[in-house]
C-alpha cells in the first residue's frame, strides 16, 4: 500500500538516493508499534501528572513556573504524537489512533487531529510553495523572517514566552481547532464521531475541574503554557525544519533540515525525534521511533551537508541552527544563481 501524499522531498531524494535499494528497509521501518506509541503517550502524561503533583506537594511559588515549563515541553511532545496520527502511523488501527490522539493529545491542546491533518498534508504536497499553508502564513508574519541579529532573534523567542505573538499563533492554528472548523468553516467538516468524543472530552474536563476545584492550576499550568512557553519551543523547532528564504532555491532537500541536537535540546525543543525533519519528509510513512535509522541512510548516501540541511545542535557554537539563523544575510552580489525549479513528479511513498 502507498501513502496518498507525495511531497517534493521524494522527488529530490530520488535523484540522490537509490530508493529501490531502500525499499525493503523502508517497509520494515514503516511498521507501526502500538507498544512504542502508547508508551510514549503514557510517558508524557506521567511527567505532566508529576509536575502538577509537585506544585501541590512543594507548595512554593517558584515551583509553579518550573512546572509550567516542564508541562510545556510535554505538551510539545503531545503535538508530535498528534502529528504521528495525522500520518496514520500512531496506532496500527487508524480509526482508533484518531480517537486516542484526539482525546489524549489534540483536544487537551484545543486542536483536532483531522483539522491538523488537512493542512499538514498540503504542507507535504506543496512544501515551501505558495500552496503550502505553513509557508504562506510565515511569509506574511515578519517574526518568522530570518536571519536576524542575535538580539533580535532572542527578542522573538522572548516575545513567544511572554505571549506577545500569541494572536499570530492562534490565527494559524484556528483551522485545526474544533470551534474553528465548526464555526469558521475550516476543512474537513467535523464528523459525528468527532462531535461525540469532543463532547466526552469537555464533560470529563469540566467534571475533573469542578470536583477538584483546580481551575487556577489548569489555567496557569496548562492553558497559559500552550500559548506562551510551548510556542517558543515550537518556533525554534519549526525554524530548524524549513528556512524562510525570500527566494526558494527549488530543492526541497536543501531547504529542509535534520538537527542532531543534545539531549536537553531535544527534550525542550524537538521531542520524539522531531529533529529529523528532512528524514521525515523523505520517508513520511516511517514512525518517529524509526527515523534515526533512516537518517543514517540519508547520511550514508551523502545527502546531508553540514550548515545546509544538517546541524549538530540548536544552540551550540559549532554547526548550530542558531548560528545559521543569526548569520549575516548574503548580499545580492554574493548569492549564488537560483537553481532551476524542479518538475513535480508523482512518485509513491511506501507506507
Amino acid at each position: 500500500m502507498y501513502a496518498e501524499v507525495v511531497d517534493e522531498a521524494d522527488v529530490q531524494t530520488a535523484r540522490r538516493v537509490d530508493r529501490q535499494a531502500l525499499a525493503v528497509l523502508t517497509r520494515e521501518m514503516s511498521r507501526v508499534s502500538n507498544l512504542k506509541a502508547l508508551c510514549a503517550l503514557a510517558t508524557q502524561w506521567l511527567v505532566i501528572g508529576a509536575a502538577f503533583a509537585a506544585v501541590i506537594v512543594v507548595d512554593r511559588w517558584w515551583m509553579w513556573p518550573i512546572a509550567a515549563v516542564l508541562i510545556a515541553t510535554r505538551q510539545h511532545a503531545m503535538l508530535a504524537l498528534m502529528h504521528e496520527a495525522a500520518h496514520f502511523h500512531f496506532l496500527s488501527n487508524r480509526k482508533v489512533g484518531d480517537v486516542v490522539a484526539d482525546l489524549l493529545c489534540a483536544f487537551p491542546l484545543n486542536m483536532t487531529t483531522a483539522g491538523y491533518r488537512h493542512q499538514h498534508m498540503e504542507h507535504h504536497r506543496y512544501v515551501n510553495t505558495d500552496k503550502d499553508p505553513y509557508w504562506a502564513n510565515q511569509q506574511v508574519d515578519t517574526s518568522w523572517h530570518f536571519p536576524r541579529t542575535p538580539v533580535r532573534a532572542a527578542a522573538v523567542f522572548l516575545g513567544d514566552a511572554l505571549g506577545i505573538y500569541t494572536p499570530n499563533h492562534l490565527k494559524v492554528v484556528l483551522p485545526w481547532t474544533y470551534w474553528g472548523r465548526l464555526l469558521g468553516g475550516a476543512q474537513p467538516k467535523i464528523s459525528v464521531g468527532e462531535h461525540l468524543r469532543y463532547a466526552l472530552y469537555v464533560a470529563a474536563l469540566v467534571t475533573v475541574l469542578v470536583t477538584t476545584g483546580a481551575w487556577l492550576h489548569w489555567l496557569l499550568l496548562w492553558v497559559l503554557p500552550t500559548t506562551t512557553v510551548m510556542m517558543a519551543f515550537f518556533r525554534m523547532r519549526a525554524l530548524g525544519e524549513h528556512p524562510i528564504d525570500i527566494e526558494p532555491k527549488g530543492d526541497e532537500t536543501r531547504e529542509t533540515r535534520d538537527v542532531k541536537g543534545t539531549f536537553l535540546e531535544n527534550f525542550f525543543v524537538a521531542p520524539l525525534n522531531c529533529n529529523y525533519h528532512l528524514t521525515h519528509h523523505a520517508f513520511p510513512s516511517v514512525p518517529f521511533y524509526n527515523l534515526p535509522v533512516m537518517h543514517e541512510q540519508l547520511d550514508q548516501a551523502g545527502l546531508l551537508e553540514d550548515g545546509v540541511n544538517r546541524f549538530d545542535t540548536y544552540l551550540g557554537k559549532r554547526n548550530s541552527l542558531m548560528g545559521y539563523l543569526t548569520r549575516k544575510p548574503e548580499s545580492a552580489e554574493t548569492m549564488p544563481a537560483e537553481a532551476p525549479q524542479p518538475q513535480r513528479v508523482q512518485l509513491p511513498l511506501h507506507s
